[in-house]
């Protein structure tokens, strides 16, 4: 006899396709599920569908090395880094400083410059102390130079300076500190304070281009200085 074909009639049957809402996931043949390989990133399917474990390890060993030879190559650039700028601050606390001279280059004016504030043409016209050091700014500078160290330097309070220097007004102590600073032969700090001391830089007289004679009469003036004190 023929075989009864299902019908939608009532009391009879018919077949439903089933849809699935997710996508099966790959088991091992048992009841165990694995993973996509390909959306974890971490393992590869060999040629017969299987999974390559050793092939997973090497692609994992080559993230974690070149993760390591980044952190490696950055700490690398900051040592690197470090060590030029602690180079580069060792060598400006190293580099020499530049000496203090006392010399003629320091605090030279020029004799265009000279013979306009001495008021005279030619140096011909300078053959005398006073010619240059006016007043009292000869003994002022005189007590200057044997107040002063080494390298010129000289603190001295103002009472002791006049006293030294014979100069009995502090007005006349300023004026002739003025002429000698217009020399270029002194320069002065004011140290504030209740026995207004002053700092300063005494420059030699060879430092102003003046005739050979000039400097040779100072030389005599210090040593009378020298040998009546």
């Amino acid at each position: 006899m023929p075989a009864k074909k299902g019908t939608n009639k009532k009391g009879g049957f018919s077949l439903v396709p089933i849809t699935l809402s997710e996508p099966v996931k790959t088991t091992d043949g048992f009841t165990n599920l694995i993973d996509d390989p390909i959306e974890k990133g971490e393992m590869v399917k060999s040629g017969n569908g299987g999974v390559n474990a050793a092939a997973v390890k090497i692609e994992k060993a080559k993230r974690e090395g070149s993760t390591i030879e980044e952190k490696q190559s950055k700490q690398l650039k900051q040592v690197v880094a470090t060590d030029d700028r602690s180079e580069h601050f060792q060598n400006e606390n190293t580099r020499p400083k530049e000496p203090i001279e006392n010399s003629a280059e320091t605090a030279r004016l020029t004799e265009t410059d000279l013979l306009r504030i001495l008021d005279a043409d030619n140096l011909d016209e300078i053959y005398e102390l006073t010619d240059v050091l006016r007043a009292s700014s000869l003994k002022l500078y005189a007590a200057l130079v044997q107040l002063a160290d080494s390298r010129g330097r000289v603190r001295v309070k103002n009472h002791e300076l006049m006293s030294k220097a014979g100069i009995k007004g502090i007005a006349t102590l300023y004026k002739q500190e003025r002429w000698l600073m217009d020399l270029k032969l002194l320069e002065k700090k004011a140290k504030p304070g209740p026995h207004d001391g002053s700092s300063y830089v005494v420059f030699k007289l060879q430092s102003l281009p003046l005739p050979v004679e000039i400097y040779d009469k100072f030389a005599d003036y210090l040593s009378d200085l020298k040998r009546l004190n």
